[in-house]
């Protein structure tokens, strides 16, 4: 594919992992797509994965071109020598000449990219690859060099900022939804009938879907009559529906897997439970809040950010520690170093939330019938005025545009 020369509109290349088909990479697609059919965009694509999932695949020929950052005619391109990777960066910026060059996430990864195409160029976005394990000098040598950097949320703002001392300019960008599904009406609580408790996400330590299965087995201890549907898979998922049947719950849980539709999964539950250890924004929070539920959730990151406490939901503190995590079953590996508690302001150890306080959580919200369903109006009516998708792209390609005319972006307050 070779570029249109009597195109006008702003070059701008991706620098991307599409080897998944996670949050980062569904919110690539859309928002290439919306800021193509919006703003008159000319994209190209450096996928900065040695693989491309198939969905993304057949996706890529709405580009104006795409190459692989560390393959060559098929080839994975080693650290050494390091003057053929150098060379490759090069070529690639000589290849689209980008305007702006948006670096998704991988923070560690773009010392290279920086270098080739020069910091007048680059714009950084962070999407939670500042909570991560990885090369602490790559990072500080990047953000060092950046004027001005893109977030998703106000956590992972001041993640930057107090973990890795960031003294640029960040603009926020919140996430937007990218499917929004309509609902008529807010929920209502289910009369005579079990409460419908749902978990999503995947199954992976960090999300720590145990702590949902004891607060079920804690709501049902307490006599209430409650069934959860977890939709998601992973790795954990033999351990987690062995842990359903030692807590004695196992015929009140439905495990899932990977669930395509996912507005009718939120319009069969009453409540999502989310005690996730880390979440940097918090979209399964707000594509529930979309679809009218209530969410009980850990007060960390960026989750409060999603969910007004006492408003659209419950927001709980984390209490324990991690020896108490394994203590019921959760496990430790591959979790991140430190996350962000937007109530003290400051960056810390992981910490979990006690099932029993997310039990009351789910008992505080589904008490009361007219509460609830003022919770359920108030989600719907949250999502929709603050996480819109097309306002979202338009507040990135202003930062976008704005980086270009200026090499920076003016702070916001």
């Amino acid at each position: 594919m070779g570029r249109d020369k009597g195109r006008q509109g702003l070059r701008l290349t991706h620098y991307v992992s599409l080897s998944g088909f996670g949050g980062v990479e569904q919110q690539f697609v859309t928002f290439a797509a919306r800021a193509a059919r919006r703003h008159g965009v000319e994209q190209s694509v450096v996928v900065c994965s040695t693989k491309i999932h198939a969905h993304h695949r057949a996706l890529l020929p709405n580009f104006e071109d795409w190459r692989y950052e560390k393959k060559l005619f098929g080839f994975k391109l080693g650290q050494h020598p390091a003057a053929l990777r150098r060379t490759r960066y090069r070529w690639l910026g000589r290849r689209f000449k980008p305007d702006v060059a948006l670096l998704w996430n991988r923070l560690d990864q773009h010392t290279r990219v920086i270098d080739a195409l020069g910091v007048r160029r680059c714009l950084y976005w962070e999407h939670g690859s500042a909570w991560l394990a990885g090369d602490d000098r790559a990072r500080a040598d990047v953000l060092a060099r950046l004027p001005a950097v893109l977030c998703n949320s106000q956590a992972a703002k001041r993640m930057l900022e107090l973990r890795w001392g960031y003294e640029g300019v960040v603009r926020v960008c919140p996430n937007g939804m990218r499917n929004r599904h309509t609902v008529k009406e807010f929920k209502q609580l289910p009369r005579d009938q079990s409460l419908h408790i749902g978990v999503a996400s995947r199954l992976v330590p960090v999300k720590a879907t145990c702590l949902a299965l004891h607060a079920l087995a804690a709501l049902r201890a307490r006599g209430i009559n409650a069934n959860m549907s977890i939709a998601g898979d992973g790795p954990l998922r033999a351990e987690l529906e062995q842990l359903a049947q030692s807590l004695n719950i196992a015929t009140h849980v439905r495990f899932l897997g990977v669930v395509k539709d996912m507005a009718l999964f939120f319009s069969q539950i009453d409540v999502l439970l989310h005690p996730a250890l880390r979440e940097p924004f918090g979209v399964v929070a707000a594509e529930a809040g979309a679809m009218g539920c209530p969410v009980v959730c850990t007060a960390v990151d960026g989750l409060p950010e999603v969910v007004a406490h006492e408003q659209t939901g419950l927001c709980v503190a984390p209490t324990a520690d991690l020896v108490r995590y394994r203590e019921l079953g959760g496990v430790t590996d591959d979790l991140p170093p430190a996350v962000y508690i937007p109530g003290r302001d400051s960056i810390e150890a992981p910490t979990i939330c006690e099932p029993a306080a997310l039990a009351d959580a789910v008992i505080e919200i589904t008490r009361d019938a007219e509460r609830f369903a003022a919770m359920s109006d108030a989600a719907m009516r949250r999502i929709a005025e603050r996480f819109d998708f097309d306002r979202h792209v338009d507040d990135v390609m202003a930062a976008v545009n704005e980086y270009h005319a200026t090499g920076t972006l003016e702070p916001r307050a």
